[in-house]
């Protein structure tokens, strides 16, 4: 050691290799230990990242805005193709609505009739017979658009205009229980049924082809109401007696009639043997469409229709089988007095109301024991009352005025609304909204019953 201290060469050379040495040193640390003192005052560079920050920021807030802009209107033209198709569903579901409305919106619980005038009320000059024929004049000028379709009055078959202008004929049909079967009770194109003494119902059958009528019966007497009701169709009469009210309002109007009882016509009734003798006298009382035009000569009756008389129905062509917009009515019972209890129930396979009376026993004609059937049901309600003092219990029907009732056809049903300014005047028939009702084509069954029976009827009855 003493002798390289000696040597400045050596001293020289062995400084510098110390040099050098610490260098090498001073290189390695800086690169472990500086790093992380360099990131302590990384913290001031830091402030830099942070001014730099921004720019990449905004460059990727760019990016996704422009990314959504264009996957925005992706989305808006899905979202706008998906509500097209919930629009359009919406629509047809209320098609199959339509034809049937809810039970509750074709029901009333009670008719409220407005009657100003009674059957039993006595005739005056204050509702003269020429009262109607000058009220129709204006309704009579749609007239005008019969040349394109001449319908009969009863049905709405296309027919001729001859055969439309022929007077009808309205027979009344005893409907006591004991009497049944009617005999040529389907031959019939409108019936009328309503309460007599006693909780029993008449029927009085309108036909318009009664030429060719084959044996009809038992004829039963008359009501005065039934006389109120001829009116709707300048009818001709064929009755067998009637009450006291009833001969006096036919002979005040001069009703062209035949009466079996008292009224001289030995070709027009007889009396069948095997009735009187195992039904009773009183229900043996026929006719038949040889003896009314037999009746008719002898009596030298009008048989053209009045020009001024109004139709009381209105009809669709045959062609069209309307379908009401209206509540459910397959199968209608009503307990139309303390007696008689009336069915109808549809047959969708004919489109028709099979009828059925006194408790579900079926409604049929005794000639060719074929069950009535018919298109288009109507009630209509009324105030019906006991006259006073009448010691037969017979009854005032309330004929002029207004009131409700259903149309029924085709398993549907809506309310309806009538009115009669006068026992000479033809019912008027509308909907509740005013609209004109117009029937099917086909036969018709009127029902006229009491307020009390709207609330009491089931139109969805089940045998």
């Amino acid at each position: 050691m003493i002798h390289i201290l000696k040597n400045p060469r050596r001293i020289l050379a062995l400084s510098l290799a110390l040099l050098m040495l610490a260098g090498c040193n001073r290189n390695t640390e800086p690169e472990t230990t500086p790093l992380p003192e360099t990131d302590a005052p990384a913290v001031t560079e830091t402030e830099e990242p942070e001014t730099e920050a921004p720019a990449p920021e905004t460059e990727e807030e760019t990016e996704p805005e422009t990314e959504p802009e264009a996957e925005e209107p992706q989305t808006d033209i899905a979202d706008e193709t998906e509500p097209e198709p919930e629009t359009e569903t919406p629509e047809p579901e209320p098609e199959p609505e339509v034809p049937t409305l809810p039970s509750s919106e074709e029901l009333l619980e009670e008719a409220d009739s407005d009657i100003s005038g009674y059957s039993n009320d006595p005739d005056s000059e204050a509702d003269p017979a020429q009262t109607p024929a000058e009220e129709p004049v204006p309704e009579a000028e749609p007239e005008p658009e019969e040349p394109a379709r001449i319908f009969n009055y009863l049905t709405g078959a296309t027919t001729t205009e001859e055969e439309r202008d022929q007077r009808p004929v309205a027979i009344m049909l005893n409907n006591l229980r004991k009497s049944l079967p009617q005999e040529g009770l389907c031959s019939g194109e409108v019936f009328y049924e309503c309460a007599a003494e006693g909780g029993i119902t008449r029927i009085m059958m309108l036909v318009s082809d009664y030429e060719n009528l084959g044996t009809v019966g038992s004829v039963r007497s008359s009501r005065d109401y039934f006389v109120d009701f001829l009116a709707n169709h300048d009818a001709l009469y064929v009755h067998a007696g009637g009450s006291e009210q009833a001969y006096a309002k036919i002979s005040w109007r001069g009703i062209e009639n035949m009466d079996g009882v008292n009224m001289y016509l030995p070709n027009t009734f007889w009396r069948d043997t095997w009735r009187m003798n195992n039904v009773g006298y009183e229900h043996s009382m026929m006719t038949s469409g040889e003896g009314i035009v037999a009746g008719i000569k002898q009596k030298g009756y009008r048989t053209a229709l009045d020009p001024n008389q109004v139709p009381m129905f209105n009809f669709y062509d045959e062609e069209t089988d309307n379908q009401l917009v209206g509540s459910p009515a397959p199968h209608v019972r009503m307990e139309s007095t303390s007696l008689q209890t009336v069915d109808f129930v549809y047959n969708e396979e004919t489109g028709e109301y099979l009828r059925y009376q006194y408790d579900g026993m079926p409604h049929v004609d005794g000639t060719t024991d074929e069950q009535l059937s018919v298109k288009n049901v109507i009630i209509l309600f009324t105030d019906i009352s006991l006259i006073p003092g009448d010691a037969a219990g017979r009854l005032a029907v309330g004929t002029v005025g207004s009131g409700q009732g259903y149309y029924i056809t085709n398993g549907k049903r809506k309310v309806i609304n009538w009115s009669r300014e006068s026992k000479t005047s033809t019912v008027h028939l509308e909907y509740r909204n005013g609209d004109e009702l117009i029937l099917n084509c086909g036969k018709t069954f009127i029902c006229v019953v009491d307020d009390s029976v709207a609330g009491k009827i089931d139109f969805e009855y089940e045998w």
